[in-house]
């Protein structure tokens, strides 16, 4: 009998009252309704798991960009040329398009990366479980870190439309460095939304990508093509351009080495770098030089064959020992790649005040 009374969950008894004193009371026994009843489990509240991106490795990466981009700055303001493992990378940033507003570009990706690695580094200071306040700080700090990864993502794309497109898919280690770095930081943001924010963010995400696009389409493309159409003449005739500075004998050695040995130093008599590169060696010097332009240039004119032939994407372009340097370098850069090897000691080559035996009978 207790074991039945036990199967039961709640039980009431209740007296009515009856219509005459000779009616016995009603007992009625009803069942109430209890969340505690055996046999009946408590509802368990599921909370939202909260996304932890490695914010950290996002900051970290997000600075290097920063560094990168600076570097690429300090050198473009300071008509230094970068370091370049592959050919390419001086036709990249000489470009018109690695201008914007009179800057480098590479400047205000210099500035973009760090506002990115500030965002990521702020957001992985907050600890979500804290209070609620600090999670929806926290949603706030993802969501932000995500956009501002689509606008680089944004940039990047563009630029790598221009190495391929406008600039006929020339090699720049550093562009494409950024870019890959622009990419990752949109897959760490991506992978710190839940399902909800996802959604939420989509569109501004998508309109901040497309408009940063046709927004330096519109600033680069355009003003590029200006440089093209209104800086430029129509036709430049072939002339040889005026060497300054005065040939030392170590200068002199080391041109002829590189003629007897097959070297060859590619370049165009309009291109200041190559002006650059032969002030370098100073006149009367056996330079293995060859014009990618010799009958003249015009906007459309194709290379030379030999330069074409040599897959010269840049000037000057050095080829020594079947290895390949674009940029001018320095006397020092050219012994070394050379090996050339001389008793003769070091000179760099002077101005016109000092003479040497050539000027002097000339």
């Amino acid at each position: 009998m207790r074991s039945n009374q036990i199967k039961i969950s709640s039980l009431i008894c209740r007296a009515e009252s009856s219509p005459s004193e000779n009616e016995a009371p009603s007992v009625s026994i009803n069942a109430k309704d209890d969340s505690t009843a055996v046999g009946t489990p408590p509802k368990v509240v599921e909370s939202e798991i909260i996304p932890r991106p490695p914010l950290k490795v996002a900051a970290a990466l997000a600075l290097v960009g920063s560094l990168e981009s600076t570097y690429l700055a300090v050198q473009k303001l300071s008509g230094g040329d970068v370091v370049c493992p592959v050919g390419g990378c001086q036709t990249a940033l000489n470009s018109s398009y690695a201008e914007l507003f009179g800057l480098p570009l590479s400047l205000y990706g210099a500035v973009a990366y760090f506002i990115v690695a500030f965002l990521a580094f702020s957001g992985s200071n907050i600890n979500p479980e804290e209070s609620k306040e600090l999670e929806s700080k926290y949603k706030k700090s993802r969501v932000l870190f995500f956009l501002s990864t689509c606008g680089l993502a944004g940039v990047s794309s563009y630029l790598l439309y221009v190495l391929a497109v406008k600039l006929g898919g020339v090699e720049c280690v550093y562009c494409l460095t950024s870019a890959s770095i622009s990419f990752a930081l949109f897959s760490i943001g991506f992978s710190g939304l839940t399902p909800k924010e996802t959604i939420n963010a989509s569109p501004p995400a998508v309109s901040l990508f497309f408009v940063t696009m046709l927004s330096l389409s519109l600033v680069l493309g355009l003003g590029a093509d200006n440089v093209d159409d209104g800086d430029e003449p129509e036709f430049l005739s072939y002339e040889t351009p005026r060497i300054e500075a005065v040939s030392t004998q170590y200068s002199r050695e080391l041109a002829k080495y590189l003629k007897e040995s097959g070297a060859k130093m590619y370049g165009a008599f309009w291109c200041s770098h190559c002006l650059d590169q032969k002030e370098e060696f100073g006149k009367d010097t056996e330079l293995p030089y060859v014009e990618c332009f010799p009958e003249g240039w015009q906007k459309g004119a194709e290379i030379a064959k030999v330069c074409a032939d040599a897959k010269v994407k840049g000037f000057p372009t050095w080829v020594i020992n079947g290895k390949t340097f674009e940029g001018d370098k320095t006397l020092e850069e050219l012994a070394k790649e050379s090996g050339f090897k001389t008793q003769t000691p070091f000179e760099s080559p002077s101005s016109e005040s000092s003479s040497s035996i050539p000027d002097f009978l000339e």
